[in-house]
């Protein structure tokens, strides 16, 4: 009775023992639950970002925001257009010349208008041609040409000219409608009522043709040449 009264006791003892321990393992491990809760799970492996495997640590700084500059190409950049000084300016430009043969009349006598108009005492005004002439203006071409004519004979020819002992210079022309206007400045001289004529014939068919209008005013020294010769 007592032996299995023992047996009982000491296994009753036993189990006691267990059941505690196993409280306490139960409750070690709840703890722990309780702690990792509190303090999170274990910590991690440190990173190995920005190290080389050298060893040596890379630059860690960070990146900086400073705005980038732009420096414009050569071919956008717009240099100012030089002003040019007086003395680089370009020079004036001279009027425009054009070369032809100039229309010069001189007189037939006693033609009889066979070879042109007649213009009295049984005349004839006719027109001759120079070789190319360079001029700006034909009106003054033409005229200064048979001006500086001194010769009284034309040749072969026939033909006279009556201006050759008179001593004229072109002055300035202007054309109004039809009629071109011819200025000269010095002397007439004429051998008679049948000379005024054809210095007036010469001198106008000339400016006429030269002008291409239909009729020319001559003025000497201002004076029209009508005027002029009839005071001689």
């Amino acid at each position: 009775m007592a032996g299995n009264v023992g047996k009982k006791g000491l296994g009753t003892m036993l189990r006691n023992r267990l059941t505690r321990l196993s409280l306490a393992s139960l409750a070690g491990a709840g703890m722990a639950l309780s702690l990792s809760g509190c303090f999170g799970g274990p910590a991690e492996a440190p990173s190995t970002t920005g190290i080389s495997e050298s060893g040596v640590p890379s630059s860690t700084a960070p990146a900086t925001d400073t705005p980038a500059t732009t420096t414009p190409s050569p071919s956008a950049t717009r240099t100012p257009t030089p002003t040019p000084s007086p003395s680089e300016t370009a020079p004036a430009t001279s009027p425009s010349t054009m070369t032809s043969a100039l229309t010069i009349f001189y007189v037939a006598l006693n033609d009889q208008g066979k070879s042109g108009p007649m213009i009295g005492c049984g005349d004839s005004i006719v027109a001759t041609e120079t070789g190319p002439v360079v001029y700006a203006s034909q009106v003054e071409a033409a005229m200064s040409d048979l001006l500086n004519d001194k010769d009284a004979q034309h040749g072969q020819s026939g033909l006279m000219n009556a201006l050759s002992s008179s001593n004229l210079t072109y002055v300035s022309s202007s054309v109004a409608g039809d009629t071109v206007t011819v200025e000269l400045s010095g002397a007439i001289s004429s051998g008679g009522v049948c000379d005024d004529p054809r210095i007036i014939a010469q001198l106008t068919y000339t400016a006429m043709v030269a002008a291409g209008t239909g009729e020319a005013k001559v003025l000497v020294n201002g004076i029209d040449i009508n005027k002029y010769l009839s005071q001689k």
